[in-house]
């Protein structure tokens, strides 16, 4: 396995669910093949309140979650390529970044990185998804949250960017991104695709 250093490079979050996995979309197939429903992913608009409503619970949500990750991390597939992280990598020292689980749960990321990509990065774990604003470790970070744009935007004080793949429960706040701290784009690889032109922009100004 090809483990990715620390070197004199910016450092990037990057986010595990919904961002660099289908975790919404396993989830989704494995309720579907117990009530032979056909729910997908365009019906979650509001995360926690459409999943909550299809499996019953919040609590069963995080209940599935865990068992998915913990039993059944075949299932998740990756939004990017191996190629995609190999030139991100180029640029950034990737952080994942998770706010799901506990440190076992670490260990699962790792070993889907690993299954995946044959790579291994450094993860940090955050106890509310609002925290990957606070980490003092980087200052870009790409992911589907809304709650984390809703922070980004409504503080002067975060200095952070933000990259936000749109998903269909992130559409609003991707209509109000202002293209100066919060960026919105269609999928994962352009938002790496981003982020490598912002570090090149970077890199010319430093010349």
């Amino acid at each position: 396995m090809q483990k990715v250093t620390k070197e004199n490079k910016p450092a990037i979050g990057v986010d595990v669910d919904g961002t660099l996995s289908k975790t919404v979309e396993a989830l989704l197939e494995k309720v579907n093949e117990r009530n032979n429903t056909n729910y997908v992913v365009e019906n979650i608009t509001d995360y926690e309140k459409d999943l909550s409503r299809i499996f019953g619970s919040w609590e069963k949500v995080l209940e599935k979650y865990d068992e998915l990750w913990g039993r059944e991390i075949e299932r998740i597939s990756p939004h990017v390529t191996l190629e995609d992280l190999i030139e991100l990598a180029k640029h950034y020292r990737v952080i994942i970044v998770t706010n799901r689980g506990d440190e076992k749960h670490k260990e699962f990321v790792r070993e889907w990185l690993k299954r995946n990509f044959g790579l291994e990065f450094e993860i940090i774990l955050v106890s509310k998804m609002k925290d990957k604003i606070e980490l003092k470790e980087y200052e870009l970070i790409i992911d589907d949250s809304p709650l984390l744009a809703e922070a980004v935007r409504d503080n002067p004080e975060i200095k952070k960017l933000l990259i936000l793949v749109e998903r269909p429960w992130n559409r609003t706040a991707c209509r109000e991104a202002d293209n100066e701290k919060i960026f919105c784009v269609e999928s994962t690889k352009e938002a790496i695709m981003l982020a490598i032109s912002i570090a090149n922009e970077k890199g010319k100004k430093q010349l």
